[in-house]
């Protein structure tokens, strides 16, 4: 379990409480990689406080002129994807608290791949994606907890009926657009295949795309969509069991192992200046 405070700060904005809905971020160059597992750690929550979205541009995504590279990091993808997905199918429990959240990430029908993701590593998905405007927290009277809620419509500008599409895509990784109808109908109806590639080729037409198309490959008669949203491990094998958890996030480096890396380098640096000052007398000798 990760302890975290989970009263507001009395310096907020207040823009976790009430959307303002203005506008997309630009696109950013991700800094890691997709890892095939590693451990982690507990992490902190932050208070609205010590977010800052100073350099976040109200610019809109299709305006940026970047053509290629995901803005979300792939929990930040799942994360995004569940919020949207709850909001339609579970609106009596949504927003979601953490463990909802969680939950809805880890569970072992309707994703691939299919995580163990912590809490920790939600808290660090819903952070960025608060700082990208694409979620905020909601404290709800009586609450113990914090719940969470997307603002997808508003920051990246789509409609309910592409935010259905990006939603499973995000959840399921590349699929063909009738596969994709059958997965959007408690999401939203549309009235056929051909409905949902019209919108598909919609998004992938943006300035800034945000899906793509990948031909059939060998053994496939259909093309697929594929988002470009979020990172995601396009190398997952067909027929890949979608009940066994296949990805675990990146590692957190521990505050006692950045203690540790601290103290050896003030050991070092002694060291070094201990080294120095030997040496300056060695040459104030031999002069």
């Amino acid at each position: 379990m990760v302890d975290f405070d989970y009263s507001p700060s009395s310096n907020t904005s207040g823009d976790d409480y009430k959307p303002s809905g203005d506008g997309a971020i630009p696109y950013r160059e991700p800094e890691r990689a997709i890892p095939l597992s590693s451990d982690s750690e507990n992490t902190q929550l932050t208070s609205d406080a010590d977010i800052s979205i100073e350099d976040v541009s109200n610019d809109g995504l299709e305006n940026t002129g970047e053509e290629s590279g995901p803005l979300l990091s792939f929990e930040e993808g799942r994360v995004l994807g569940c919020l949207i997905e709850k909001a339609k199918t579970t609106p009596d429990s949504y927003p979601l608290s953490l463990n909802a959240l969680t939950n809805a990430c880890n569970q072992k029908t309707s994703r691939l791949p299919v995580t163990d993701l912590d809490e920790g590593d939600i808290i660090d998905a819903i952070e960025g994606l608060r700082l990208k405007r694409l979620v905020h927290r909601v404290d709800q009277a009586g609450a113990r907890t914090p719940k969470f809620q997307h603002r997808a419509i508003e920051t990246i500008d789509i409609e309910n009926d592409e935010a259905a599409l990006l939603c499973v895509l995000l959840l399921r990784g590349p699929q063909t657009p009738g596969e994709i109808r059958s997965r959007t109908e408690r999401l939203y109806a549309f009235d056929s295949t051909a409905e949902v590639e019209q919108i598909l080729r919609d998004l992938a037409g943006r300035h800034r795309p945000l899906v793509k198309v990948i031909p059939p490959s060998q053994g496939r008669k259909e093309h697929r969509y594929h988002q470009l949203y979020s990172e995601y491990p396009l190398d997952i094998p067909d027929g890949f069991n979608e009940g066994v958890p296949s990805y675990k996030a990146p590692g957190r480096v521990s505050a006692e192992c950045i203690e540790s890396l601290e103290a050896r380098v003030e050991e070092l640096e002694r060291q070094l200046a201990q080294l120095n000052g030997d040496f300056k007398q060695l040459r104030e000798l031999l002069d």
